[in-house]
């Protein structure tokens, strides 16, 4: 794991309010780093996984961009998937940092710590193509557009709302653990859905595999949360990742 030393960069909410005393690194995360070991099934097999889609990542945008002169249009679903999912990425990134500050749990704190770091080299790749492709990368007011249904960005699936990261904010020791891996169970179960689509009708090659990485991974970590928290006690409710369910409940 990487220390939580270099940090830089304000956190704030999706509607723009600050984050007091929440700071968000600029690291990108060494995917070739062991695993390390901890309660549950499916962190080894996360990596791998991680690191050969990541492989197949960026050979699919070489191959693409080789083949086409004419980048995505701003009305594309790939310039519409990787605007949402960084602000939907930035605000994971800001309830990890909430969770190593305020938790205690050493198996809840290692989630969050690696959420920040591969939702973070994540956010780099995104926001690196969009500046190829000439588009925006700042958190537009509408979201969704590209899937045919859209909502207020801050309506989002699994965006945390400005009261629940106050409470996220204030909470500490096992309750800041319980409702990390409840919002963050909720968030990854919307991101996941979003990535599911853009996976499935993307045109762009590298596209449509960083989404399948970030479906996959987020399912196999709200799997993760599930175990945990049915470990620790916790009186939360956390349902496995199915993602016809996901469809039925968010549309798309």
């Amino acid at each position: 794991m990487v220390p939580l030393e270099a940090v830089a960069t304000v956190g704030r909410s999706p509607s723009g309010a600050m984050l007091s005393g929440v700071v968000v690194t600029d690291m990108d995360p060494p995917l070739a780093e062991p695993s390390t070991p901890r309660s549950g099934a499916g962190m080894p097999l996360r990596r791998v996984i991680a690191v050969v889609l990541t492989a197949l990542f960026f050979g699919g945008s070489v191959g693409y961009f080789v083949a086409s002169d004419r980048p995505p249009g701003p009305d594309s679903i790939e310039v519409g998937f990787y605007q949402d999912m960084s602000t939907h990425h930035d605000q994971a990134v800001q309830m990890s940092l909430l969770e190593l500050r305020n938790g205690e749990d050493p198996t809840v704190r290692s989630f969050a710590q690696e959420i920040i770091l591969f939702q973070r080299w994540e956010l780099g790749r995104m926001h690196q193509s969009l500046r190829d492709w000439g588009a925006d990368s700042a958190p537009q007011e509408t979201a969704m557009a590209w899937m045919g249904m859209p909502v207020p960005t801050q309506a989002m699936p699994g965006l945390a709302t400005d009261a629940q990261m106050e409470a996220l904010q204030e909470a500490t020791g096992a309750a800041a653990d319980a409702l990390f891996l409840d919002l963050m169970a909720e968030h990854h179960r919307g991101g996941a859905h979003m990535a599911a689509y853009a996976a499935r009708n993307a045109d762009d090659p590298g596209v449509q595999e960083l989404a399948r990485v970030m479906e996959r991974n987020q399912s196999i970590e709200i799997a993760e949360f599930r175990q945990t928290a049915d470990r620790l006690g916790f009186d939360i409710d956390i349902a496995p990742y199915d993602p016809e369910g996901s469809e039925a409940l968010y549309g798309g």
